[in-house]
């Protein structure tokens, strides 16, 4: 029987590597996933490379590829959210080594921040883990995400408190909530003052999608005694590279870091 009639023809190959490499999400090489559905590595990566120029696959370092825009359009579980987490995971572990921190990304799911990725250096000293849930009101992420709702959306996330002081420095009243927000819609970035541990401090800018809308939000996070009182503005400019570059990634066939041209600016927030 032929690789026609078997199903194991050109076609059923790339769907086959396709779902293994979407179901993957970034963690292992291509050759691994190769080996492990049967492909050959020189099949492999003649089919992953037709599937990126296609735009299905984003190659975000050399050997590793992840979910891309054109598939992200076909089917709800490879949205914007999903491609980014595969790109971002380079990115945040690069970001987290450079500054010294712990990187994370955020998305806004039932008015709490579910935090899809985390990085960095004795990371399992920090209470975040991924997948977990946490307020938004009281966190650097949270406060981009809620800056990303409309009028409607946010007054409603508003009107239900009350809203719990975690340290002196949460914000809890909707009024100084709300032009938290406000401020953060106009300097395009988000600061926790140590509102959600009075040991840690965190900066936060947004990732947007092509149409201006915020899906998700990258963070970085420092112990408190290690950053003065105006410490952190010197990681801002890394920051808002990273979203620069994940944002850039995501719109392109994708490309190694050492390849990756200039990102364009990220658009700034409005209110």
């Amino acid at each position: 029987m032929g690789d026609r009639d078997s199903g194991t023809g050109i076609l059923g190959k790339a769907l086959t590597l396709l779902g293994a490499i979407v179901r993957d999400s970034g963690k292992r090489p291509l050759s691994a996933i190769a080996e492990e559905i049967g492909l050959p590595r020189a099949t492999a990566h003649r089919i992953a490379q037709a599937l990126q120029h296609m735009g299905y696959l984003i190659r975000s370092r050399r050997g590793y590829y992840h979910a891309g825009p054109a598939l992200a359009a076909l089917t709800p579980g490879t949205g914007p959210a999903a491609v980014a987490t595969g790109i971002a995971r380079p990115v945040l572990a690069q970001l987290a080594a450079q500054e010294d921190c712990l990187a994370h990304l955020g998305i806004f799911e039932q008015d709490m921040v579910t935090y899809l990725l985390k990085e960095g250096v004795g990371k399992e000293a920090l209470f975040t883990r991924q997948n977990m849930q946490m307020e938004a009101y009281c966190s650097g992420l949270g406060k981009v995400l809620l800056a990303g709702l409309d009028e409607e959306a946010l007054e409603t996330y508003l009107a239900n408190g009350p809203f719990v002081a975690l340290t002196p420095n949460t914000l809890v009243e909707p009024v100084a909530l709300r032009a938290e927000i406000a401020r953060v819609r106009r300097q395009g970035f988000a600061i926790d003052n140590c509102e959600i541990d009075e040991n840690l401090f965190c900066i936060a800018a947004p990732l947007f999608e092509p149409s201006g809308r915020i899906f998700a939000a990258v963070s970085l996070s420092f112990p408190r005694p290690a950053i003065d009182r105006d410490g952190w503005r010197k990681h801002l400019s890394a920051l808002q590279e990273g979203t620069r570059k994940i944002m850039a990634r995501m719109t392109g066939p994708g490309e190694s870091p050492a390849e990756s041209p200039e990102p364009p600016p990220a658009p700034a927030l409005q209110e």
